[in-house]
Order: C-alpha cells, then sequence, then structure tokens
C-alpha cells in the first residue's frame, strides 16, 4: 500500500466517522424539535422581512465555498504546472490559465 493509499482510506474513515456524527446530531435535532413545535409561541423577529432564511444562508454560503474551492483547485494546479520540471509545463500552464479565463468569462 501506498502513502497516497494510506492517506486516501484515513479520509474515507476520518469521512465515515464525520457523516455518522452529522447523523446523528440531525436525528437528535429533529427529534427535539418534533417534542417542542406545539409549545413553543409564534414568534417574529424584528425586520426579519429583510433578512434571508436561514435556508438561503446556508445555499449562499455553500455556493461560495464551492466557488471557493474551485479557485483554489485551480492554482494549486496551475502552480504544480509551473514548477514541473517537464518542457511541456509551461504550455500546460497556459492551457490551464487559457482554461480559466474562458470559465471566467461565461460567469
Amino acid at each position: 500500500m501506498t502513502m497516497i493509499d494510506t492517506a486516501k482510506d484515513l479520509q474515507a474513515r476520518y469521512l465515515d466517522g464525520v457523516k455518522t456524527a452529522q447523523e446523528q446530531i440531525v436525528s437528535y435535532n429533529e427529534r427535539i424539535a418534533d417534542s417542542v413545535s406545539g409549545a413553543l409561541p409564534e414568534f417574529q423577529a424584528p425586520f426579519s422581512e429583510y433578512l434571508p432564511s436561514p435556508a438561503e444562508v446556508v445555499e449562499t454560503y455553500y455556493a461560495f465555498v464551492g466557488e471557493m474551492y474551485e479557485a483554489n483547485k485551480e492554482f494549486a494546479s496551475r502552480m504544480v504546472a509551473a514548477w514541473e520540471r517537464t518542457e511541456d509545463a509551461p504550455a500546460a500552464a497556459k492551457e490551464t490559465a487559457k482554461a480559466t479565463a474562458k470559465k471566467a468569462a461565461k460567469k
């Protein structure tokens, strides 16, 4: 087993653990929300009509995180290409830059 295989195995185990914990937390919160749903009074926060819903906040945040992920992945790939010691590395970096510019122009 190579080091990369070992790292991938550890990442998979870690991710499984995170997902298991998240599922338990969601389940617990669902049970609590069901228990108190009729006991809590209706409440409207001041200026709430100007605030996004919690779902909108989550969607907006993770859309941004996804864009940042892609930008950082592209950056890291371009840095690796720039420092590779092969004759075609500069050409590969230029091709990656062109592809990135095309993606940005479409948005």
